[in-house]
């Protein structure tokens, strides 16, 4: 064969690997001119690893082609006839050599992109690797000074076992120093938080204990994994003690324009597993995507938004005052991925940074106090809703926390909706939402003592970042409300009459009868002594 027939069949050959971009795991390059063989790769990440494998070599003779020093020539032909490429390719069972070989992958009327990814792919089964060039490191390039013209496969052995990196894809380029750029597909993830009183998405929450709280965890699909045998991704999720998983999971696969393609609630019993992998969080679970075949059933899917919620429950940190970075609760998730092409089983090695959201819940304390600032005991509290509700709350007092609730969850057994004070004087209600409305009511006062005012309150929070609670207040009705989240409730004593038919209103009738028995009394010694 001629230089101009190879040059030929290096253009058919960069005709269907750039038309294939990122779809192959190798990029087959063609060197003409043995005075410039190098092969620079345009890559500013650093620490790749880059090696060539000579195909075919075009130097021993102008006219002839033979198996290059980079592979089993054998073991190739052997790998053509039996690794199911298209039905074209049955003509490889009748050839003997490397030019028989050329000849066929050099037909540019019959060759496609498709069967280049698939040559490439037998051709890696075959390469030697002690005879592999190795790239150098240099400004954003890695340069590989091949030492002979010829046909030369390009692959990407970068090891990213458990990083968030990708096996390179490589387009075919051909000239006197061959320039290309790696195509690197990988998929990303998001996680969100919705805050329930405003409806929206973000990266905190706040919530009532008894809340069921809803997250997403958004993922997109690489824009091409034809270059994958088998390409699947897992979304691992964490929750932290705090919450309960619902056991509800609904999927969303969305186009590139972000129309909704369809929605998918699926029995989590089959497709949701525990996560194994961790044991930082109480609960966890995984859900596996076969990608390969998604695309197949939904060809312009390019993410998938996978809603579900959770309980925040008995176990949740409760925030008292600001600052606060530790009595949170975390949500996390991330994605395990396939990253390399050229692994045949789609195992999952690539990993992204894990992504964490967290929810607050909050704390009432609550202390009963005289004129005088003295502790009360005796008096009766309710916690109720805007519209007057007791809410029912459960003890979870202990040996170093004294008159200590929380908020029950449902129909929890042994709430009640009373609390009385102790000699303390002191009570803290655990598990209150921001932004909802509460009245704490003193429905009995103690002995000798009126009842104080209802106290309307809701509790206005900020953050930042998303871990820490930066500030809380109490908004009661005052031009900025009260600092913090203590409220006193201040009880004065006497100054209302007695109600009729109580003791009071007896003693205060036996009190005026002796008055006006004394005045009679009085009158009758009075007339006396002026008769006398």
């Amino acid at each position: 064969m001629k230089m101009k027939k190879f040059a030929a069949l290096a253009a058919a050959t960069v005709m269907s690997v750039s038309a294939l971009a990122a779809a192959s795991a190798f990029g087959v390059f063609a060197t003409t001119d043995a005075g410039t063989n190098n092969i620079v790769i345009k890559d500013s990440d650093t620490n790749r690893v880059y090696k060539a494998y000579q195909i075919f070599d075009q130097t021993t003779a102008i006219n002839t082609i033979s198996w290059g020093n980079g592979i089993n020539g054998d073991a190739l032909l052997s790998n053509l006839k039996t690794s199911g490429l298209n039905t074209y390719m049955s003509q490889f069972d009748s050839a003997e050599s490397a030019a028989d070989v050329v000849k066929i992958i050099s037909d540019a009327d019959h060759w496609t992109k498709e069967d280049t990814a698939k040559f490439a792919k037998a051709a890696a089964g075959c390469i030697l690797n002690d005879n592999a060039v190795t790239a150098t490191e240099a400004n954003g390039e890695y340069t590989i000074n091949v030492p002979n013209a010829g046909y030369y496969l390009v692959v990407d052995a970068t090891e990213n076992n458990g990083v968030d990196k990708a096996n390179s894809a490589l387009i075919l380029n051909v000239s006197g120093t061959t320039d290309v750029t790696p195509k690197r597909t990988k998929p990303t993830l998001t996680k969100q938080i919705k805050h329930n009183e405003y409806n929206t998405w973000g990266d905190v929450g706040d919530n009532a204990i008894g809340d069921d709280v809803e997250f997403k965890i958004t993922t997109t699909i690489p824009s091409d994994v034809s270059a994958y045998d088998k390409y699947t991704y897992t979304v691992r999720d964490q929750l932290s003690e705090g919450f309960t998983f619902n056991d509800n999971l609904t999927y969303k696969y969305y186009d590139a324009d972000g129309q909704e393609i369809t929605s998918v609630t699926v029995d989590p019993n089959k497709t949701v597993g525990d996560d194994s992998s961790t044991t930082d969080y109480k609960e966890s679970f995984f859900v596996t995507f076969d990608i390969k075949e998604l695309v197949k059933n939904y060809p312009t899917v390019a993410k998938i938004e996978t809603y579900y919620s959770a309980k925040l429950n008995e176990n949740a940190k409760v925030a008292v005052t600001a600052h606060d970075s530790v009595n949170n609760n975390p949500n996390t998730a991330y994605l395990t991925y396939s990253n390399n092409p050229q692994d045949t089983t789609g195992k999952e090695k690539g990993e992204t940074p894990k992504v964490t959201v967290y929810d607050w819940t909050f704390s009432l304390v609550g202390k009963k106090v005289d004129e005088k600032d003295e502790p009360l005991a005796g008096a009766k509290f309710q916690l109720q809703d805007r519209n007057g509700a007791a809410l029912k709350l459960v003890d979870i007092s202990d040996g170093e926390n004294k008159n200590v609730f929380r908020l029950a969850i449902g129909n929890e057994a042994g709430a009640i909706d009373t609390i009385i004070t102790d000699a303390t004087g002191e009570f803290t209600i655990k598990g209150i939402d921001d932004k909802t409305t509460y009245k704490l009511v003193e429905t009995e006062a103690p002995a000798q003592y009126n009842r104080a005012d209802s106290y309307e309150f809701e509790f206005s929070t900020s953050y930042y970042p998303a871990n820490k609670l930066l500030s809380i207040k109490m908004l009661d009705g005052t031009a900025s409300g009260t600092s913090g989240s203590t409220v006193k409730v201040i009880n004065q004593k006497g100054g209302s009459l007695p109600t009729t038919g109580g003791i009071g209103t007896q003693i205060f009738y036996g009190v005026g009868g002796a008055i006006v028995l004394g005045a009679g009394v009085l009158l009758i010694v009075k007339k006396r002594a002026k008769n006398d």
